[in-house]
This record gives C-alpha cells, sequence and structure tokens, in this order.
C-alpha cells in the first residue's frame, strides 16, 4: 500500500490543495466549519500538518446546515473533478460491521438515517494527479448537553462546556480557517496531552471522548 503520509510532500501538498477547494465552497454557501480532531492539534502545535497523519478532518458547526452538504459536495465534484461520498450512520455502521466482522446495530443520539461523515478524496487522473487523499466531514449532534459523533465504529462526545460555538480564524498552511475559541479545553478533555507528540497514537489508545 502507498504511504499516503503527510511525510511525503506530495501527499501534503494534495492535502492543502484538496482543503482550499473544500473550505472556499463550504464558504461561499455560508456553512460553518472548523479544523478538528489531528488537524487541529496540527494546526495549533505544529503549524501545519502532522507528519504521520494522513488525512484532513473538519466538522461542521450547525445542524441546521447538514441538509445543504449533499448540493455542496456536488459542485465540489463537478468543478474540481473530485470524488465525493457522504454515508448516513447506517451506511457507515454497516460498512463497520462487514469489515470488521462485529455487529453494532444502533447508535443512541441521533437517527440512524441522519448523516454521519462526508468525504472529498483526489482523483487517480485529475488535477492532483495520483494519490488518494482524504478530507473526512463530520456531521455532530447536540443530545443532553453534549456533543456527539462516530469514528471507527464508536461512539464519541465532548460535553457542551468544552465546545463552544464560538470561532477563530486562523492562517492554516496558507488557507484562512476556522477552529473552536476554547480549543485547549476541547483537546486537553478529548486527548488528556495533546501538546506532547505522539506518533504511536491510535485511536483506542488515549482518546478520552470514546464511549465505552
Amino acid at each position: 500500500m502507498a504511504d499516503r503520509s503527510f511525510r511525503i510532500k506530495k501527499n501534503r501538498d494534495n492535502a492543502i490543495k484538496l482543503l482550499k477547494c473544500v473550505t472556499d465552497t463550504l464558504n461561499k454557501h455560508n456553512i460553518k466549519y472548523y479544523l478538528d480532531f489531528g488537524t487541529l492539534i496540527g494546526a495549533i502545535r505544529d503549524k501545519g500538518l502532522i507528519p504521520w497523519d494522513d488525512d484532513i478532518d473538519i466538522s461542521l458547526l450547525n445542524e441546521s446546515d447538514y441538509h445543504k452538504i449533499p448540493a455542496v459536495l456536488e459542485e465540489i465534484k463537478q468543478k474540481y473533478k473530485l470524488r465525493t461520498y457522504l454515508f448516513t450512520f447506517k451506511e457507515s455502521l454497516n460498512k463497520f460491521n462487514k469489515n470488521h466482522n462485529t455487529s453494532i446495530h444502533t447508535i443512541t443520539f441521533t437517527d440512524n438515517n441522519n448523516y454521519q461523515i462526508a468525504k472529498v478524496r483526489t482523483n487517480k487522473f485529475w488535477i492532483f494527479g495520483r494519490g488518494n487523499t482524504c478530507i473526512d466531514i463530520f456531521f455532530k449532534y447536540k443530545y443532553n448537553n453534549k456533543s456527539y459523533w462516530m469514528a471507527y465504529g464508536k461512539e464519541n462526545n465532548v460535553p457542551l462546556e468544552y465546545m463552544t460555538d464560538e470561532l477563530v480564524e486562523i492562517d492554516f498552511c496558507g488557507i484562512k480557517c476556522t477552529i473552536p475559541k476554547d480549543y485547549d479545553k476541547y483537546l486537553t478533555y478529548k486527548y488528556g496531552d495533546w501538546k506532547t507528540p505522539k506518533e504511536n497514537w491510535t485511536h483506542d489508545t488515549d482518546d478520552y471522548s470514546i464511549i465505552e
């Protein structure tokens, strides 16, 4: 399997081009988003992409914008010749169950038919050349004073007190992007000591937001 990590300059360059296409389109449609997870950590701690990461993560801020995403993805697909995907929780769970031989049937915080994740990928032979660079766009849901989402077949949540709606703009690899204003409080709740690089980190080791 080809190395998709951002240690490789071509992968970094492709990822930034991809992010620019996606954020320009979201901004055009007044859809608020923020850099999230490893991408957010990289933006703050490393002032760029984490070298051993291999995709870009963003999350959408307002559930009221979620219905716009199918049209946004179609626009990205047509204008930039990129591959786009949109999965409901049901579709993602079925895929995860099949790939991991498990039997997760439901989630607790929203309807299974609601959107769970969107993906935008580079094409093999289009404007960004060969590769499989990906942006994951997460849909989060507020329930019982917490913000919920699903990743790798597991429910995650962060209390709303750690995840405010106020965003601030930063320069991220030459692109104007938005991040949570209280990012330190959010990342500390989610990851613990996020300021120390952990190249061997996995989703299962020390992600405190996972619901067991």
